[in-house]
């Protein structure tokens, strides 16, 4: 069955009809039917164009069919021609395009020469670009905007204090940054920092990273960038550094904060203390546990960071645990139990594998990664300059320490990410003699005049960590080198700790099953003894459960199980 000739083919028919070339009535009509952004028009209720082809429902759809919904709200809406409310005719989404056309003024009179376009302001994704202020996006906010204070109406007023020292900074502070070009490029960092310090005297205090310059005073008061010229070590070559600056280091940038704490990681080096993975401790003023073979450092934990109205340091009172015996004591010891079979490698390897260990010739920690039996002391190594030196004559020769087990093995302690950045590469043999261990061991932590005799040191009451806090800033403030680096920054760390009120609450109720009740005493809040004698409120039966440990734990908690 074929359609009749005067009526256009729909659905498979116009598909096997595509292709059939247009007389010249029909294409005089498709031209006459749509102009190009015109919509589609009906007359006496039929549809005369509707784009391509001539059918009037589309492609591969049949009149019969029901026509597809429009959407009229979601991510689809409007999307690709102008369109009006939902329910709207076609005659008013061509009014409303006229009128929005028409509010649309071009005038002239800018200088460039160009018009400009007068119309409603864009609210697009790129309206706002560039000049939205979002610094108070990232400030740490712990008050809700609908509540007008936080403090409380329970309980008996008292007066705290925290272990935060401010950080104050002289009025207008700010910190500009600047970048650096070098002519010819050089590629070494080392490099790059020695021929920008040559002209430390002519420049104000700064820090610089090997690209980037860091200053709190304008180095030129037009903001115009600075040529200077240094001359390179080795081959005498001249090199022009050319200093342009970048912008003011808004408090929301990672430098901002990054900065701080590197002018207090400067100082905690002036104050003569180690630094011991990440942390700062003071070995002048360690305490040491001879009958427990135990040392204690003591230390501090701090960071920098900006809270809601000012940059406070907090300072965490922290100490580090060492052992005054050596990797070799413990080798040995393990070689008395096992005396020598077969297992005693693997029982050596099990103890100290994983194991954080110290060297004093230094002061740097390592892991024990491996233990290799086949190298000793007496085994060479090709040095910086390619001669051959055993590890014995090394380390005499290096830190003027002497080694009395020559048939000791070597721990391999593989580099960390930030020693290969360094440029170091391949395993780093260690001596077991000059090792000394850290932290406590199972035997250790299981005793119980030990763990009391390092809560007297470790576990500080508030007033003595105040006291000890109260030092900290004093050494600060009073360290003569210190205070010149500080002034040169116009920076100034506080005297006293940050104070505040609080509130003691009254002690709770605790409820259990039946007549089970407890409280606590007000001093000290110790809720231990309410429970030795105690029906809970409600028990849950766990009858799947599974414990993952390590294999060094195998033991401890195979015996956890069963008790």
């Amino acid at each position: 069955m074929s359609a009749p000739p005067d009526q256009p083919p729909t659905g498979r028919a116009r598909g096997r009809a595509r292709g059939r070339a247009r007389t010249s009535e029909e294409a005089a009509a498709i031209v006459a039917a749509r102009r190009p952004g015109e919509v589609a028009s009906t007359v006496g209720g039929q549809v005369t164009s509707l784009g391509r082809g001539i059918s009037p429902v589309g492609r591969g759809v049949s009149p019969g069919k029901e026509m597809p919904s429009v959407p009229s709200s979601g991510r689809a809406y409007n999307r690709g021609s102008v369109t009006g409310k939902p329910g709207s005719s076609t005659s008013d989404q061509s009014s409303s395009l006229s009128s929005s056309l028409s509010a649309i003024k071009i005038t002239s009179g800018s200088s460039s020469g160009h018009g400009t376009v007068v119309g409603e302001a864009s609210v697009g994704r790129g309206a706002v670009r560039g000049r939205r202020d979002r610094a108070t996006e990232f400030y740490v906010r712990t008050r809700p905007d609908t509540l007008q204070s936080k403090k409380g109406t329970l309980g008996d007023e008292m007066a705290c204090a925290s272990n935060y020292f401010a950080l104050v900074a002289k009025p207008n502070w700010r910190l500009l940054q600047y970048r650096v070009d070098m002519s010819p490029d050089i590629d070494h960092t080392g490099v790059r920092k020695a021929l920008l310090y040559h002209h430390k005297a002519t420049l104000p205090k700064f820090m610089f990273d090997g690209t980037v310059l860091f200053t709190t005073t304008r180095l030129n008061p037009n903001d115009a960038p600075i040529v200077l010229t240094s001359t390179r070590e080795h081959d005498k070559a001249t090199v022009t550094i050319t200093i342009k600056l970048v912008g003011e280091v808004q408090p929301t940038d990672y430098h901002y904060m990054q900065f701080f704490n590197i002018v207090l990681r400067s100082a905690m080096e002036k104050m003569q203390l180690e630094l011991i993975r990440r942390n700062y401790y003071d070995p002048k003023a360690s305490i040491t546990l001879g009958q427990y073979k135990l040392e204690l450092w003591p230390g501090y934990v701090t960071s920098i960071r900006q809270h809601e109205s000012q940059i406070l340091l907090c300072c965490e009172i922290s100490h580090k645990i060492l052992r005054t015996d050596t990797v070799l004591d413990q080798i040995e010891e393990v070689h008395k139990r096992t005396g020598g079979a077969g297992s005693f490698h693997a029982s050596v390897e099990k103890a100290l594998l994983g194991a954080i260990v110290i060297t004093r010739y230094n002061n740097k920690t390592y892991r024990i990664d491996e233990i290799d039996w086949n190298k000793h002391p007496t085994d060479e190594f090709e040095g910086r300059n390619n001669e051959k030196m055993s590890y014995q004559k090394y380390y005499t020769e290096r830190y003027n320490r002497s080694i009395r087990d020559p048939k000791q093995p070597l721990i391999v302690s593989m580099p960390k990410v930030r020693d290969e950045r360094g440029g170091v590469s391949g395993p780093i043999y260690l001596i077991p003699e000059l090792c000394n261990m850290t932290g406590l061991s199972e035997e250790q932590r299981a005793n119980f005049q030990l763990m009391k005799a390092l809560g007297d040191y470790t576990r500080q009451d508030p007033k003595k960590r105040c006291e000890t806090l109260k030092k900290f800033s004093e050494r600060i403030n009073t360290n003569q080198e210190i205070q010149t680096e500080l002034t040169a920054w116009n920076l100034q760390f506080s005297r006293d700790l940050e104070q505040f009120r609080a509130r003691i609450l009254p002690p709770e109720v605790i409820l259990g099953s039946g007549s089970s009740k407890a409280t606590y005493q007000l001093e000290n809040a110790d809720w231990g003894t309410c429970f030795r004698k105690w029906n809970s409120f409600s028990v849950q039966s766990c009858t799947k459960w599974a414990v993952v440990c390590a294999s060094r734990d195998e033991a401890a908690t195979k015996e956890f199980i069963t008790s």
